[in-house]
């Protein structure tokens, strides 16, 4: 598997065009190629993109014509990552929120089960907004019924190795929400697919001045709408997702 085993960094952007090429250069220690997703940004950023391809050897850009949301350019870099014949992804945030001195433990742990969504759970610091850890706790409480079980540690933290076969093909046949939802929704559907996850403890900072995307109303109204569509499709799915959880736990499936 070691031979066949071909890893790369997937890398969704929006209007990042001010940390973006740190990101990109914090991966080549650990020889990753890059799959740039430019969803929409402007041209500052475009050109920003544009010139870090240039430069950097090993990355890949691809352009959204219109700004589709981050699940929509992720799912866009993974297509695209299968694509260029790349085995499995890691999705990293283009604003540096993610602490890449865990990377090589998501490869190493990858490596060892190839067929394994590699996800981390994030340890905050300080910085963190309460807002936000409050409401990881009640969409982990959420997911869990979703999937009758507690296999899944977290599912809003982007910071996550996907084994692309599996990945892409719930994109292709699945209908998923390409905005704020996706990380969550995604995770729950893998889930339902019998995709097994291992999680690892990872740090997330919030850095100053750190752009986010995430509007209030808007998104939230759209998760309450995606966290019903999920319990309707678990209750649809019960009788199967028991048997699933059952065999997972005789087989010893790890969280």
């Amino acid at each position: 598997m070691k031979d066949s085993y071909r890893p790369c960094a997937v890398i969704p952007v929006y209007n990042h065009g001010s940390t973006v090429r740190a990101v990109v250069n914090s991966l080549k220690p650990y020889g990753l190629s890059a799959v740039l997703v430019d969803d929409g940004s402007e041209r500052a950023t475009a050109e920003e993109l544009e010139r870090t391809v240039r430069e950097i050897e090993g990355c890949h850009l691809f352009t959204l014509p219109r700004n589709q949301g981050k699940g929509g350019a992720v799912m866009k870099g993974l297509l695209e990552a299968e694509n260029l014949g790349f085995t499995h992804a890691l999705q990293v945030d283009a604003d540096g929120q993610h602490d890449v001195s865990d990377v090589e433990k998501f490869l190493d742990l990858s490596r060892q089960y190839p067929d394994n969504l590699i996800a981390g759970y994030p340890v905050y610091d300080e910085t963190v907004p309460t807002a936000r850890k409050v409401g990881r706790k009640l969409t982990t409480f959420m997911v869990h019924l979703e999937t009758l079980s507690r296999d899944i540690v977290d599912a809003m933290c982007g910071f996550r190795l996907y084994p692309l076969a599996e990945s892409c093909r719930l994109i292709r046949k699945a209908s998923l929400g390409k905005r704020m939802e996706f990380d969550i929704q995604y995770l729950v559907k893998l889930h339902w697919q019998g995709v097994a996850m291992r999680f690892l403890p990872v740090r997330v900072i919030y850095p100053e001045g750190g752009i986010s995307h995430f509007r209030m109303f808007r998104d939230n109204a759209m998760i309450s709408k995606m966290h019903t569509l999920l319990v309707i499709g678990m209750v649809l799915r019960f009788p199967s997702l028991l048997i699933k959880n059952h065999r997972r736990k005789k087989n010893g499936a790890a969280r």
